[in-house]
C-alpha cells in the first residue's frame, strides 16, 4: 500500500503526535508499505526522503510550533502521481480539512487518529477560550463523522468518542513502543553525566513542559519529598512554552542542582534517561494514552501516574505501577510506597517491562495495516487521479 500521513507537526518539532507518526511510518515500511508524510516546513534546510513540506508560519503562544499553510501548487497532481491508496490525517484542523478534500476528490479512504482531547489545549488561544472550547469540540466531532475510520489510541478515547455520538467505526490502536531502541542504551550514563551517587534516587519525567501537563504540581510535590529524603533528584526531559517559568520556580527554591531541566534531547538519548532512572512520574491529567508511560515501562521503570484517562488504560495499579488520585497526599503516598521498598520497585519494574513487550510498535502497525486493508476491500473506493490543483 501507499499511505499518506498528513500532520500539523513533524520533526524537528517533538511531541507525542510526531513520535507516533515516526514510529508507525517506520513500522509500516518494515511491513513493505510506502509512507509519505505531509507536514509543515520548519525551514531548517534538511532534505528528507518521503516528506513533503508545506509553507508555514510561527505561532506566538507555542514556541517551535508552526502552522502549515495547507496549499502547494499542483498538490493533487503530486498525490495522484504517488498513487496513494490511503489518506491518514493526524489532525482535524488545517491539514485535516485538506486531507478530507483530497480523499473526496481522489476517492480514497480517509482515516483520522484522534490523538488528544483538543479542547483541553485551548489555554494556548489568547482570547475567547470558552468559545474556542465549544468550537473545538464541535469541529472535531463533525470531522470524525466525515472519516471512513477513526483510530483511538486507547479504549478510553473510543468510549469518549462514542459518548459524543460518533458513529464512524472506531478502532483502538495505541502507538506502541519500539523495543529495539532500548537494546543499545546505557543504564549508567545518567549517573555519570550528573555525578549522582549510587544511593541517589532518580525520578524522571519525559514530555512537554506545558501547563496542560500539570508540572507545577509535580515540582511542588518533589520539593516536599526532598525535605523527607535528601537523596531524591528529579530530571525533567523535554522542552515547552512554560519551561522558563518552571526553571524560575525551581531557582527561587534553590533546588536547581536537584531538580534538573535537560532541555530537548534526541530520541536516542532519551533512552539513556529512561534506563538510568529509578521511577517514572507522570502528573498529567489530560493524556489519551501516554506514550512516554509505555516507553518508561519498556525500560523497566515502575510508573506513578494520575488515575485518569490514558494512564489508567496502561497501568495495572499495584502490579506494574501505581495510579493515584489528583492530590499531593495520594501521589506522595504512592511514590513513597515504591521509594521506600526496593523490592517492590524491582518487581513492579519487571512486570512493567513484560507489559511493554506485549505492546510493541510492530504489533500496533500490523493492526493499522489490517484496518487499511479492510477499508480498501470495500467496493465504494475507486482511484481518480487528476492534474488539477487543490
Amino acid at each position: 500500500m501507499r499511505i499518506g500521513f498528513f500532520s500539523e507537526s513533524y520533526y524537528p518539532y517533538i511531541s507525542g503526535v510526531v513520535r507516533s507518526i515516526d514510529l508507525f511510518s517506520k513500522e509500516l515500511r518494515r511491513l513493505g508499505h510506502e509512507v509519505y508524510i505531509f507536514a509543515p516546513d520548519y525551514y531548517d534546510g534538511k532534505e528528507e526522503e518521503y516528506v513533503y513540506r508545506f509553507p508555514s508560519v510561527p505561532t506566538p503562544n507555542a514556541p517551535g510550533f508552526r502552522l502549515p499553510i495547507p496549499y502547494l501548487p499542483k498538490l493533487t497532481e503530486t498525490i495522484g502521481n504517488l498513487d496513494l491508496d490511503i489518506i491518514h490525517t493526524h489532525s482535524p484542523f488545517l491539514m485535516g480539512r485538506l486531507s478530507s478534500a483530497l480523499a473526496k476528490k481522489l476517492r480514497l479512504p480517509l482515516v483520522f487518529t484522534y490523538h488528544t482531547k483538543y479542547e483541553q489545549y485551548v489555554h494556548y488561544v489568547p482570547f475567547a477560550r470558552k468559545t474556542a472550547r465549544r468550537v473545538t469540540i464541535k469541529l472535531t466531532r463533525d470531522f470524525c463523522q466525515r472519516c471512513d475510520a477513526v483510530v483511538a489510541p486507547s479504549a478510553y478515547v473510543k468510549k469518549f468518542l462514542e459518548e459524543e455520538g460518533i458513529t464512524t467505526p472506531i478502532e483502538v490502536i495505541p502507538t506502541g513502543v519500539d523495543l529495539e531502541k532500548f537494546r543499545d542504551g546505557s543504564r549508567s550514563w545518567v549517573r555519570r553525566r550528573y555525578r549522582f551517587q549510587k544511593d541517589d534516587i532518580i525520578l524522571l519525567y519525559v514530555g512537554r513542559l506545558g501547563a496542560e501537563k500539570n508540572l507545577p504540581f509535580l515540582l511542588d510535590l518533589t520539593r516536599d519529598l526532598m525535605k523527607i529524603n535528601p537523596r531524591i533528584h528529579l530530571l525533567l526531559v523535554g522542552g515547552g512554552p512554560d519551561e522558563k517559568e518552571f526553571r524560575e520556580m525551581v531557582n527561587e527554591w534553590d533546588l536547581e542542582q536537584r531538580i534538573i531541566f535537560t532541555g530537548i534531547v534526541s530520541p536516542r538519548k532519551v533512552i539513556d534517561y529512561y534506563l538510568g532512572a529509578d521511577v517514572f512520574v507522570f502528573p498529567s491529567v489530560t493524556e489519551t494514552q501516554g506514550l512516554v508511560i509505555l516507553e518508561a515501562m519498556a525500560a523497566g521503570l515502575p510508573v506513578v501516574a494520575m488515575n485518569r484517562e490514558g494512564p489508567a488504560t496502561v497501568i495495572n495499579s499495584g502490579e506494574d505501577g501505581i495510579l493515584v488520585q489528583p492530590n499531593k497526599t495520594s501521589f506522595k503516598q504512592g511514590l513513597l510506597k515504591i521509594l521506600e521498598n526496593p523490592q517492590v520497585r524491582e518487581e513492579m519494574g519487571g512486570k512493567a517491562q513484560v507489559k511493554a513487550r506485549n505492546l510493541s510498535s510492530g504489533e500496533m502497525a500490523a493492526r493499522l495495516e489490517r484496518l487499511y486493508q479492510g477499508l480498501l476491500a470495500k467496493d465504494r473506493f475507486g482511484k481518480e487521479t487528476t492534474g488539477s490543483q487543490s
